[in-house]
């Protein structure tokens, strides 16, 4: 008997492994470098929470709630802008087929 084609596919099976291993590992650096090149652009934006006192925290959490509620406003009056452009094209494209059959 001759167990040279399972010994062959464990090589390869060993080998694509590795190559999926390497390929997850460039990819995470990729995405580490990615997220340090980010940290060092905007440093204030990532801080560690155990570094902060309750005073800090309290401030950076109220932060974060008046950026959460301005970006709801701004989506919800760009919503409203964009609807109310969108009835008045309606409302004209009535009028002139209205006009146009009748």
């Amino acid at each position: 008997m001759s167990f040279a084609g399972t010994t062959i596919d464990a090589i390869k099976r060993i080998q694509y492994n590795r190559d999926i291993m390497q390929m997850h590992r460039a990819r995470y650096n990729e995405l580490k470098t990615i997220v340090f090149n980010i940290k060092a652009k905007y440093p204030h934006k990532f801080v560690d929470r155990s570094q902060l006192s309750e005073k800090e925290l309290k401030t950076l959490k109220k932060k974060i709630k008046l950026g959460i509620i301005k970006g709801r406003r701004k989506s919800i009056l760009l919503s409203l802008l964009v609807t109310a452009l969108v009835c008045t094209a309606i409302y004209f494209i009535v009028i002139f087929l209205y006009n146009y059959f009748f």
